[in-house]
């Protein structure tokens, strides 16, 4: 009976401990990865419940965490200023997992659709992206051991939040940036070029998405607001169309969730093309978007720079981009800004291929907010109207050194009306840094607009060749 007793207490203990589970890390922890410089970085992943966890960097730092009850563990961990020289860390409990070749640097997220998507030079298919203007330029310059590439394969989770995302970090070379997010990627560079630190860019992207497909369910339950989207892009409704990336919170719970807390300095994102037809909800969607990342990210103030979405003659975009326009300018929010886009559309692609402008612009941003620099980083913002005669003159922001033209001919895209709300062509004359226009069909000017169309050309800059903003003086 004794002997029987033993043996089966040690089948029963070799069960249990081939039961437990091995210490697992999210694919965004993994060889090549980069670390944001100078703070403490979160590190977090899966184990048994009471499990304790030692996490030790080459660096000297360390830490210890134990596994909660649904497996979860989370610890941090102090981080040196950047640095070249390959660092590794070492995680320990059941099992030792060793993270190589990480390196120190700055670390951003780059979301949203299909321009944020849309690669330097996509090679081995036939998809709807073929590349930036000045892919082989781009590629012949991306051999950069410095910067390091994750990229978050596409995935849906309309059922509830995932804890892991498919990917790895990349050594950026030719081969692997090609396929890359082509803002993400210039933006990138040139941060690294300008700081001459280590670059790290998490792509999270999927084109054709809403916003609300990358809001986290808890924001949007129970609110007015939402009803509309909620309704039309629910799961029912897409499963009938095929668009499954459209339902709401399904690509926070499937590619957000499983990096959200990564530390990272901020993050750039370029969407609002598929929200042009709900554009009435979209200001406060976006501000909901904003709040409820920073605070999944556990980083109030973190930076959120985003892209107007681009001119395009055959979708209702106006409204999408005052929307963005508002949040930049009117919400109030610390450390977000606004790329201007009104010179780089395509009346006929939604995707336009000017990819280099949008990411040197965002680059702009960060440089000069996040890093100090002396560096322009807005074109022409609309300030303030008067009118003198038939004439009205606008004043506007970030043009201290004059206006001018991006192509020495007239101003283009300019409107007047009347109080009759009736919008004529006008005629928008320099004078230093501020603008007269006019109409010989408006006596008495009570509104301009400037660039207020789906579409239209424009040449506004001011001295640092930055576009001006798209405006209305009106409420019409």
């Amino acid at each position: 009976m004794n002997i029987l007793r033993l043996i089966s207490a040690v089948v029963t203990a070799t069960v249990a401990t081939t039961a437990l589970a091995d210490v697992k890390m999210p694919s965004i922890f993994s060889d090549n990865m980069m670390l944001q410089q100078s703070t403490d970085v979160r590190i977090f992943g899966k184990a048994d419940a009471g499990e304790r966890i030692s996490v030790k960097a080459s660096w000297g730092a360390e830490n210890s965490a134990t596994a909660a009850d649904d497996g979860k563990w989370e610890t941090s961990l102090s981080t040196p200023a950047a640095t070249s020289e390959p660092q590794s860390l070492v995680i320990n409990g059941r099992n030792t997992i060793t993270i190589s070749n990480i390196l120190i640097g700055e670390v951003w997220l780059c979301t949203g659709q299909s321009n944020m998507e849309y690669p330097v030079c996509r090679q081995g298919d036939d998809s709807w992206a073929t590349g930036m203007i000045g892919a082989d330029e781009e590629l012949a310059d991306s051999d950069y051991p410095e910067i390091r590439l994750f990229q978050a394969a596409h995935q849906l989770a309309p059922e509830g939040e995932k804890d892991d995302v498919e990917g790895k970090w990349m050594v950026c070379n030719p081969a692997d940036i090609a396929n890359f997010s082509a803002v993400g990627y210039v933006f990138g560079k040139q941060l690294h070029k300008e700081l001459g630190v280590p670059v790290g860019l998490i792509q999270d992207v999927w084109g054709g998405t809403t916003i609300e497909a990358w809001t986290k369910m808890d924001v949007m339950e129970g609110n007015p607001d939402y009803a509309v989207a909620l309704e039309r892009f629910s799961l029912e409704n897409m499963k009938e169309k095929g668009y499954f990336w459209k339902v709401p919170s399904t690509l926070w719970n499937g590619m957000i969730a499983p990096i959200a807390g990564f530390t990272i300095k901020g993050n750039i994102w370029y969407q609002g093309e598929s929200n042009v037809y709900i554009d009435s909800t979209y200001r406060q969607a976006f501000i909901n978007l904003i709040n409820s990342w920073r605070k999944e990210w556990r980083q109030p103030d973190m930076p959120f720079y985003f892209a107007q979405i681009a001119p395009y003659a055959d979708a209702p975009s106006v409204g999408i981009r005052e929307a963005q326009q508002q949040v930049w300018l009117e919400s109030g929010l610390k450390n977000v800004g606004m790329v201007a886009t009104a010179d780089v559309g395509d009346s006929i692609d939604i995707h336009p291929r000017n990819k280099r402008a949008v990411g040197e612009r965002f680059a702009r941003w960060a440089l000069a907010k996040q890093y100090g620099k002396e560096i322009a980083y807005s074109g022409p913002v609309f300030k303030k109207m008067k009118t003198e005669g038939n004439r009205a003159v606008i004043e506007f922001d970030y043009v201290e050194n004059g206006l001018s033209t991006s192509d020495g001919k007239a101003v283009k895209a300019f409107e007047i009306a009347g109080s009759d709300k009736v919008f004529h062509p006008a005629i928008a004359e320099i004078k230093g840094n501020r603008l007269e226009v006019y109409s010989p069909e408006v006596s008495k000017p009570v509104a301009v607009r400037y660039a207020w169309k789906d579409f239209c050309h424009v040449n506004l800059i001011n001295a640092d060749s930055l576009p001006a903003v798209p405006f209305r003086t009106d409420n019409w």
